[in-house]
């Protein structure tokens, strides 16, 4: 199997992954699949709604099917962004590491924060304040938890590449780069 087939993009909700996908897509001449587009339409309703309605346990396993279906499919090469915690399933991570490169897009709170701020439809950075606590530093200890959780999970990537203050395009052709590196 050819790893080189499929680039898996990894990170946290707002690193970049559903913006530099199509990018990196088009430089590497593959098709671009956002898994979480993909179980939306397959729910027929958006994420949030998913996690409401039929919880996180459900929505990891469709999370699981679409990798399978993704892997098992043999259309070419193609750029798949996962959602934020997909590679937190051991059997996710090792399924994606077997069959393509991964590449974590990673990105430091703060900038997170500032793209994340105004999205209401992320069902695991709804927090409760703590006394005394803005809403502001309530999100930002919320995403601090999340990635120290997924932290080691993360660090199982191919490539690491930060999206902080970088253009979509920049990382896109450093990733590109760093996969010609691996297959060289």
């Amino acid at each position: 199997m050819d790893k080189s087939l499929n680039i898996f993009l990894i990170g946290f909700s707002g690193s970049g992954k559903s913006t530099v996908g199509p990018i990196l897509a088009r430089l590497a001449k593959a098709c671009f699949i956002d898994s979480d587009d993909l179980i939306e339409e397959c729910f027929g309703k958006p994420i949030g709604r998913i996690f409401a309605e039929d919880g996180e346990r459900v929505f990891r396993r469709a999370e699981m099917d679409v990798i399978n279906e993704v892997i098992s499919s043999k259309s070419g090469r193609r750029v798949i962004a996962l959602g934020g915690g997909a590679f937190e399933l051991k059997e996710n991570w090792q399924k994606v590491k077997e069959h393509g490169i991964v590449v974590y897009l990673s990105c430091s709170v703060r900038e997170l924060y500032k793209r994340l701020k105004n999205d209401s439809d992320r069902p695991l950075l709804r927090v409760r304040l703590q006394p005394g606590e803005s809403k502001r530093q309530a999100k930002q200890r919320q995403i601090t938890a999340l990635l120290n959780k997924r932290k080691k999970h993360y660090s199982l990537a191919d490539i690491k590449i930060s999206t902080t203050e970088k253009s979509p395009s920049e990382v896109s052709r450093h990733i590109l780069k760093k996969t010609k590196d691996l297959n060289a």
